[in-house]
């Protein structure tokens, strides 16, 4: 067998997101959803109003604050210069959740009996069922965990996980 086929079959785990700028069409496009009746303003009831319709809930004390960090001329409200830090921030905490459900959703892959660990057992189960040449046997598997057990019980927790899929994932340990 040759060290191209043994190396293959495990994908590398993607990059982070790269946050890219804000296109301005986009930006302008969104500022006069938000600015409801068109006067080059966002206040905080138009601001709080479009989130909630997309489905987005902020606390009032939240909205408040974050109009305040970013209300540069001290008007009380948002204009397009300063919506562009806010939907740049907006957009952000968005992506960071999507990734935090995502990180939970794979770890209840791997987590199979669902009590928060990642057995032995459960990793050789899921990298079998995949298909992947890494973790063939429990002595794999064991050195595999033994790599990002910080707490040294044997299993991997979820913020071990985490922790694991950031530095790559399980085909990086091997």
């Amino acid at each position: 067998m040759s060290t191209e086929a043994s190396s293959s079959p495990a994908a590398p785990a993607p990059p982070p997101p790269v946050r890219s700028p804000v296109d301005p069409a986009e930006l302008k496009r969104v500022f006069q959803m938000f600015d409801r009746n068109g006067d080059g303003s966002i206040t905080k009831k138009e601001l709080s109003d479009s989130l909630r319709n997309l489905g987005i809930n902020v606390p009032d004390a939240e909205l408040q604050s974050m109009i305040d960090n970013i209300d540069t001329n001290g008007d009380g409200c948002v204009d397009m210069e300063e919506f562009g830090a806010l939907y740049q921030t907006i957009m952000d905490e968005h992506d960071d959740a999507d990734e935090e459900d995502d990180m939970r959703e794979a770890f209840k892959v791997f987590d199979q009996n669902g009590d928060g660990f990642i057995t032995v057992d459960e990793l050789r189960s899921v990298l079998a069922s995949l298909g992947l040449n890494q973790g063939r046997t429990v002595d794999d598997c064991r050195r595999m965990i033994r790599k990002v057990d910080v707490d040294g019980d044997g299993m991997v927790n979820y913020k071990e996980f985490k922790q694991m899929m950031r530095g790559g994932g399980f085909a990086a340990l091997t």
